[in-house]
């Protein structure tokens, strides 16, 4: 009975128990109504925005007016540089120079100045040590055509003990021509080196120095053949009617260069008596330039041979040849030979031909004129 009675109990309690937890296991399978109903999710607030920038406010008028400019400050004056040394001033000092290169550049400088209140530095630098110095002191007299230093040039000539000085002092008084000189250079036709009696040779014949006219004619015997065409050359620029025979005999010459040098003074002594010697000379089968330089010497005689070797040359591509072809015509062309010269002047293209035939049409109508 007892067991019984405990189970009744037990069932009891069961059922109270049942009872009481019934509620909330109902509530908890079943949800509630606010539960189950979707609520709308609150989206998150978005973050502030970031406040705009406010646009710069606009400048006043004043403000907006663009600012005077500063006046530039005086920037400081630049320092003053040195003049550069005076050029004749520095060769001046430089020439008393310890140093001999130093000496001799100073010198060269001088001559290229070209001031002639460096002369009697120059004269005094003579008699240098040096010969370099020497030789560069006679060069800038001569360039400076001094006079005054002609006869310390002559001494220089005849006593200096090297011969590139002597030549020098002989090329240097060629500028100055001064008929004073004469006799030391007479003297140096003797000199015991070639190139110094050339030179001499050379200045006696560029100052026409008549005294040493027998002199200058029995070196046209020289086994030498520069020596004789320098000797022909001298007694053709001193125009020497006594050497006219002695120098058409070298129209003969084996030498080239000697015959042309003889054909070029007999056409400036004017010997008339080698005319037909220079006739000959104008066969085709000579060189052009022994022809051309026959034709010229011809006309400067008034003889008009050469012209229609003239007229052959007269385009020749070598000015040299042209331009005394040209000559020719001017010197004795007649009136054929100026309507040939205009025609080549009408069809001729290049600027320093075209001078050089009017030049001649000129030339050739002013002679003809005077007929």
């Amino acid at each position: 009975m007892l067991e019984f009675k405990d189970m009744k109990n037990m069932n009891k309690m069961s059922l109270l128990i049942l009872l009481f937890a019934a509620p909330g296991l109902l509530q908890a399978q079943v949800p509630s109504r606010q539960t189950s109903e979707k609520t709308p999710v609150k989206k998150a607030a978005p973050a502030a925005k970031k406040k705009a920038a406010k646009p710069a406010a606009k400048p006043s008028a004043e403000q907006a007016k663009p600012a005077a400019a500063e006046p530039p400050k005086p920037s400081a004056p630049p320092a003053k540089q040195a003049a550069p040394p005076d050029p004749f001033d520095s060769a001046m000092t430089d020439l008393r120079s310890n140093d001999a290169a130093a000496r001799r550049q100073a010198a060269e400088k001088l001559g290229q100045l070209r001031d002639q209140k460096a002369v009697p530095a120059l004269i005094k630098a003579l008699s240098d040590q040096s010969p370099l110095v020497r030789q560069s002191a006679a060069d800038s007299l001569g360039l400076m055509t001094s006079r005054e230093a002609a006869p310390a040039l002559a001494d220089l000539l005849a006593k200096d003990a090297e011969a590139s000085v002597r030549q020098q002092a002989a090329i240097s008084l060629s500028y100055i021509m001064d008929q004073n000189t004469g006799p030391a250079l007479i003297k140096a036709l003797k000199d015991p080196t070639q190139p110094v009696r050339y030179a001499a040779l050379h200045t006696l014949g560029v100052i026409r120095y008549a005294p040493a006219e027998k002199e200058i004619i029995g070196m046209l015997s020289s086994e030498d053949k520069s020596m004789r065409r320098g000797a022909i050359a001298a007694l053709g620029q001193m125009q020497s009617k006594a050497a006219g025979e002695p120098i058409a005999a070298q129209l003969a010459d084996q030498d080239q260069f000697v015959r042309i040098e003889a054909i070029k003074a007999v056409g400036n002594i004017g010997y008339a008596p080698a005319a037909p010697q220079l006739v000959k000379l104008l066969d085709k089968a000579e060189q052009p330039a022994v022809r051309v330089e026959a034709a010229l010497a011809l006309s400067k005689m008034g003889m008009p041979d050469g012209l229609m070797t003239a007229y052959e040359f007269i385009k020749s591509p070598e000015l040299s040849i042209r331009s005394q072809s040209m000559n020719i015509i001017a010197a004795v062309g007649d009136a054929r030979s100026l309507q040939f010269v205009q025609e080549l002047y009408n069809t001729e293209t290049d600027p320093a031909n075209k001078s050089m035939l009017d030049f001649t049409v000129q030339r050739l109508k002013a002679r003809l004129a005077q007929k």
